[in-house]
């Protein structure tokens, strides 16, 4: 018979992934209000850098938001 050992996460852990998710957090506002300044600017080739590199770390940065509060989740209904 084999029996399986289920450890306990290190107590700082969560501690650790919600600072990473409210980090996460603040970054995508921040991109999210630079997209919003980059709309309302002149056109021209360096607004729309300016912009299409915002929308990319305001997008990243909630698809990783998703994933740390998905896996601090997880964690929270196996204990």
């Amino acid at each position: 018979m084999v029996t399986t050992v289920r450890r306990r996460p290190h107590p700082r852990v969560p501690r650790r992934l919600a600072r990473v998710f409210w980090s996460l957090v603040l970054v995508a506002i921040a991109a999210s209000g630079s997209v919003s300044a980059a709309l309302t600017a002149r056109p021209g080739p360096l607004t729309a850098l300016w912009f299409a590199a915002s929308l990319v770390v305001a997008v990243c940065a909630l698809a990783l938001a998703g994933r740390v509060m998905f896996a601090l989740g997880r964690g929270r209904r196996a204990e």
